[in-house]
């Protein structure tokens, strides 16, 4: 991928305003899927016992 290339798509995803600009991802469905699979994750990490699954 040329440089010009990656400034562009830089540019493309500031003016949308995307936190993350992953210029090889060409599904943004691909990226919201990833998003919420972390916010998930994220959630389990903030708990103060191990999990359900682990306890027997």
């Amino acid at each position: 991928m040329e440089v010009e290339d990656l400034v562009d798509a830089a540019l493309v995803g500031f003016d949308r305003k995307e936190v993350v600009t992953i210029p090889q991802v060409p599904d943004v469905a691909a990226w919201e899927v990833f998003e919420q699979a972390h916010g998930v994750l994220a959630q389990g990490l903030q708990q103060f016992r191990t999990a359900l699954r682990y306890r027997t």
